[in-house]
């Protein structure tokens, strides 16, 4: 394992998969001893804890969010979680997360955090996936983040770190049929029609899945592709998307 000093200056983007593969492609993973995660209908963001005290969120184009006002309770909860990492006032820790608010309205005011990028100014360069999320772990509730709708169910999305954040599951692949069944019936009551019909229509709570490896290392993060070696995704028929 190793890190380096994160230059304060120098915007730090997210890991993110630039691919994505349809369903029944994604058995090669199963060999390869990846593990899989929901794929949530969110902004993806940054929580940046500046050296200067402020908590704030970062899209994955380096802007700051205009369009969400982080509430008090929120930035209380943040501060929080950060405190419970070890994060040290003056330094710089950026989380890598994501606001479901605005995608959906289904789900407002909720965080997921996926991954640590820097914390205390040492960016994780060389760890693992696993290293890190077993970090975040150590912080989390034996409860789950329950997504909640009248029509099933309540369905575990992932671990509470506070009431209104939590991080996401980690999904062995014996699971991922039943994960698959999942995200089709939370969708449901938000889908009109059928897949490749005029009058087809979802508009997901869960995109689908993404798939990790759990031993990919942490490389840097210097322009918006970044880290794709270790994830890829694989996404549900929307208006938009096929997969």
């Amino acid at each position: 394992m190793s890190t380096i000093q994160a230059n304060p200056n120098q915007y730090i983007y997210p890991p993110r998969s630039q691919d994505c593969i349809p369903r029944d492609q994604t058995d090669i993973f199963k060999s390869l001893n990846w593990i899989a995660q929901y794929k949530y209908n969110d902004s993806h963001c940054l929580v940046k804890y500046c050296p200067n005290g402020n908590i704030e969120l970062w899209n994955r184009h380096a802007e700051r969010f205009r369009s969400y006002n982080l509430p008090d309770h929120l930035q209380t909860q943040l501060a929080n979680i950060g405190e419970r990492l070890g994060h040290q006032p003056g330094h710089l820790t950026i989380l890598d997360g994501g606001l479901l608010d605005q995608k959906h309205r289904a789900i407002k005011d909720t965080i997921v955090i996926w991954d640590m990028l820097v914390i205390n100014g040492q960016h994780l360069i060389g760890t693992t996936y696993q290293n890190r999320y077993d970090r975040l772990a150590q912080i989390s509730s034996l409860e789950t983040w329950d997504y909640k709708h009248a029509s099933h169910a309540p369905v575990s999305f992932g671990q509470l770190l506070t009431t209104d954040v939590f991080m996401p599951l980690n999904i062995a692949a014996a699971d991922w049929e039943t994960a698959w069944e999942v995200v089709y019936m939370v969708n449901q009551p938000f889908t009109t029609g059928k897949p490749n019909q005029p009058n087809y229509d979802c508009k997901p709570v869960l995109e689908g899945l993404v798939f990790k490896d759990p031993h990919g290392t942490l490389s840097m993060g210097f322009k918006e592709k970044n880290n794709d070696s270790w994830m890829i995704r694989s996404r549900v028929t929307t208006g938009r998307h096929q997969f």
